[in-house]
C-alpha cells in the first residue's frame, strides 16, 4: 500500500476522533476550511487558510499577487495563473488562481497535493467534500502584551511552554530595534503582530527559523537596562525595559539640593516581639542589628555631619511597611537595613553579604528573604503586603528605578569595606525580594553582617569590637558613596 495514502488514512481517523471527542478536547489538533464550489471545482480561500493557520499574507496590488509566510516558508500566489511559489519551489496546479479583487482561491486537491510535499501543514479532504480538514498551527508563543510603567514598561509574551531562560538572548541594532530570539519558539506572528502597541514600542516584525523564533521591537526611547523572567506557570515571559532615567536628568538637577545626602536612615532588623535569628548561645539578632546600628549613627553624627534616623532605637516591634515609610517622611536620602543571617542546615555557612531589591536568582538568596520577610506574621492586619511573585518584585523595582544604579554602587562599596576589616568570607552582593525595601525613594540596601547559626561567627557577633568593626566599615563605605553619590548630582547640567 501507498506510504502517503497510510498516512492520509491515519491523519483522517486522528480528525475522526477528534470530531467524535470534541466536548473532551480543549484545544483539538485539526482545523476545518469551507470549501468553495466553483464551476464543479472544490477550491479554498486563501486568505481564510492564512487566518487559519495564523500566518502573515502580503498583497502586490501591482501584480495582483499574495505572498502567506509561514513560519519556516512562503506561498506565493498569483491571479490566474496556474503554477503556485512555494520558497524556490514551482508547483504547478489544475486549475489557474482565481483572484475576485479581495480573495484568492486556489483549487482544493492542488493545494492538498502541494501541502503534503512540502514543508507546510498536512491537509485532507473530508469525506463530506464540504471541508477542507488541516493539522492545527502548533505554535508556542501567541501575542504579546505591552505595559506602561512610571519608570519603564513591561513586554509580555504569551507562551504555552517553557523555554530555557540561560538560552534566551536579547539584542539591539540601529534605529532603536531590540530583539529577542528564543531557541525552540514558535511565533504566532499574526497574534504577535496585530497586538496593540504601547509607548515605547512603535513597531514589531517577527522572524521564524527552524530552531528559533525572533521578535523584534522598535522603541522610542533608549533602553537603560532589561531583565527576561518567566512565570512559574510557563504561560508568559517577561521583559522589563527601564527607560527615561536620561530624561530625568532635568528633574534631578531641579531638585539636586534637595537630594544632597543630609539624612541616612539606618534600619535595625527586627525588634520587640520578633527576635530574628537565635545564636546557639541565645544571642537575639535584634540586639545585635541595634548596637551595630547604634555604633553606625553615633560616628555618622560626630564626622559627617548627617542626620541619622533610626526606624527603632530600642527593643521595640516596627513592622516592615512602617520602616520604609519612616524612611521617606523623614527626608531619609539612604536607606540601611541591617540584619544578621542564619541557615536551618548548613551550619558551616558563615560571612556577609548585602542584598538589592530584585528577585532571587539564588535558592540561598530566596531563602534568606523568606526568613526576613516571615516578620510579617507577627503584625497586626493593617497593611496589605504584594504577593512576591518574582513579576511584582520587578515591579516594585520598577518604581524604584531612579536609584537602582546607586543602590548597586552602594552595595558593592558596602562589601568592598567589609572585605578589609573581617577575616569572614566575602559572600558578595546578591538581590532577593525583601518587603522591608519596598516603597524606599532611596537608595537602598539589606546588609546581612554575618551568620548567627555558624558557632565561630556567632561568638564573633557576641563581642562589641567585633560589631564596632561592622559599624567602622560601614561608615567608610558611606563617606565613599556620599563623595560619588553627591558629586553627580553637583556635576549635573
Amino acid at each position: 500500500m501507498n506510504i502517503k495514502l497510510i498516512y492520509n488514512l491515519i491523519f483522517l481517523f486522528s480528525v475522526l476522533s477528534v470530531s467524535l471527542f470534541a466536548e473532551q478536547k480543549k484545544d483539538p489538533p485539526v482545523e476545518r476550511i469551507s470549501l468553495h464550489d466553483i464551476g464543479g471545482i472544490n477550491y479554498i480561500s486563501a486568505l481564510e487558510f492564512a487566518q487559519n493557520q495564523s500566518v502573515q499574507t502580503r498583497f502586490f496590488d501591482e501584480k495582483n499577487k499574495l505572498e502567506l509566510n509561514f513560519p519556516d516558508n512562503r506561498m506565493l500566489l498569483s491571479a490566474y495563473c496556474s503554477f503556485v511559489l512555494v520558497g524556490d519551489n514551482i508547483h504547478q496546479i489544475s486549475r489557474p488562481v482565481i483572484y475576485d479583487g479581495n480573495d484568492f482561491f486556489i483549487p482544493a486537491k492542488s493545494l492538498l497535493r502541494i501541502l503534503n510535499i512540502t514543508n507546510l501543514p498536512d491537509g485532507i479532504v473530508d469525506s463530506s467534500e464540504e471541508y477542507f480538514v488541516i493539522s492545527a498551527p502548533n505554535y508556542n508563543i501567541h501575542s504579546v502584551q505591552i505595559e506602561r510603567k512610571a519608570n519603564g514598561s513591561l513586554i509580555r509574551l504569551r507562551t504555552s511552554q517553557g523555554f530555557n531562560l540561560n538560552t534566551i538572548a536579547i539584542s539591539f541594532s540601529g534605529g532603536g530595534w531590540m530583539s529577542i530570539t528564543i531557541p525552540s519558539g514558535k511565533i504566532d506572528s499574526l497574534g504577535i503582530v496585530n497586538s496593540l502597541l504601547q509607548y515605547p514600542i512603535s513597531q514589531i516584525r517577527c522572524m521564524q527559523s527552524s530552531e528559533s523564533a525572533q521578535i523584534s521591537f522598535r522603541t522610542k526611547s533608549k533602553i537603560d537596562d532589561y531583565e527576561v523572567f518567566q512565570t512559574p506557570d510557563a504561560s508568559e515571559i517577561i521583559i522589563t525595559l527601564r527607560i527615561a532615567m536620561a530624561e530625568n536628568a532635568n528633574k534631578i538637577k531641579e531638585m539636586r539640593n534637595k537630594w544632597l545626602l543630609d539624612t541616612i536612615v539606618i534600619d535595625p532588623g527586627h525588634g520587640g516581639k520578633d527576635p530574628g535569628a537565635i545564636g546557639y548561645t541565645g544571642i537575639h539578632e535584634k540586639t545585635i542589628t541595634l548596637d551595630i546600628a547604634k555604633k553606625l549613627g553615633k560616628k555618622i553624627r560626630k564626622n559627617m555631619g548627617v542626620k541619622v534616623i533610626y526606624t527603632r532605637d530600642e527593643d521595640v516591634f516596627i513592622p516592615l511597611w512602617k520602616r520604609t515609610k519612616i524612611a521617606n517622611e523623614s527626608g531619609g536620602k539612604v536607606f540601611l537595613s541591617i540584619h544578621v543571617n542564619s541557615t536551618g542546615g548548613n551550619k558551616s555557612a558563615r560571612g556577609f553579604e548585602t542584598y538589592l531589591l530584585r528577585p532571587g536568582k539564588t535558592e540561598d538568596a530566596i531563602g534568606v528573604a523568606q526568613r526576613e520577610n516571615s516578620v510579617i506574621t507577627l503584625e497586626e492586619a493593617t497593611h496589605e503586603y504584594t504577593n512576591f511573585t518574582d513579576e511584582n518584585i520587578i515591579l516594585a523595582t520598577m518604581a524604584q528605578s531612579t536609584f537602582m544604579k546607586e543602590s548597586e554602587h552602594l552595595a558593592e562599596v558596602i562589601q568592598t569595606e567589609l572585605d578589609k576589616i573581617l577575616t569572614s568570607p566575602n559572600r558578595g552582593v546578591k538581590q532577593a525580594g525583601f518587603h522591608v525595601l519596598v516603597g524606599a525613594s532611596m537608595p537602598n540596601v539589606l546588609i546581612e553582617v554575618g551568620f548567627l547559626s555558624n558557632k565561630k561567627e556567632c561568638k564573633l557577633l557576641g563581642k562589641s569590637s567585633y560589631r564596632k568593626k561592622i559599624a567602622e566599615a560601614i561608615y567608610r563605605a558611606l563617606i565613599i558613596f556620599k563623595d560619588k553619590y553627591e558629586s553627580t548630582i553637583l556635576s549635573a547640567d
